[in-house]
């Protein structure tokens, strides 16, 4: 017998934007795991930072950008890309300077998010899980 609750919202009614800063949000969570969303104006980021024990799915919903990493090439996003990131991978999210974007990640419930290295232009972008 299941103890979970069936959860249905449409992501097209959600999406936002701000100038400010890439717009975070909170769609899904159960006890083992949670789903946000992340809307982007052109060339808005997610900060550089490593999730140290948790694996991460990203799916782009709709525009353009990357997935950015230290020692590696970009892994390019546009909609229907889906990609999983293992835990332990530093990473950052940009959209690209001519497109907003939307992605949804879900990864484990109380997730962490630290950054590995301090990149003064994302000091003041907030992350979920982020350990100060």
């Amino acid at each position: 017998m299941t103890t979970g609750t069936v959860q249905s919202l449409n992501i097209k009614s959600l999406i936002k934007y701000s100038n400010a800063a890439r717009v975070n949000l909170p769609l899904l969570s159960s006890n083992d795991f949670v789903t946000r969303m992340n809307c982007y104006e052109p060339g808005q980021v997610t900060p550089f930072h490593v999730h140290p024990q948790d694996d991460e799915v990203i799916y782009c919903v709709e525009g353009r950008g990357a997935i950015t990493f230290a020692d590696r090439a970009d892994a390019p996003l546009e909609p229907g890309t889906l990609i999983s990131l293992p835990a332990g991978l530093p990473h950052g999210i940009k959209a690209a300077e001519d497109s907003r974007m939307v992605v949804i990640y879900t990864t484990n419930a109380g997730y962490t998010s630290e950054r590995p290295d301090a990149r003064a232009a994302e000091a003041g972008i907030a992350l979920p899980g982020e350990k100060k």
